[in-house]
């Protein structure tokens, strides 16, 4: 998947480890340059949100998700005002 400027993802994890708690995801948006984590959600715990925090520039997110095989896909702004509520 080739990351866009100005979008919305999900980015989900899936433990491998069976004694594990289980899954979580995070929703990221990729500014012109940077790319912000939005929220987080672990299990049925509350959904987290986050002030827009640096993380990193689209490039380095984009080799971060080919090296590890990580699912995410795009969001709609409609989508991520009804996961914010």
């Amino acid at each position: 998947m080739k990351l866009k400027p100005k979008t919305y993802y999900k980015r989900y994890y899936k433990w491998e480890n069976p004694d594990s708690d289980g899954d979580w995801y995070a929703i990221y948006y990729t500014g012109n340059k940077w790319v912000y984590k939005i929220a987080s959600k672990y299990n049925n715990n509350p959904l987290v949100k986050y002030t827009k925090n640096e993380l990193w520039t689209i490039e380095e997110w984009q080799e971060h998700i080919k090296h590890r095989n990580i699912k995410t896909k795009i969001m709609s702004k409609e989508d991520v005002f009804l996961e914010l509520l």
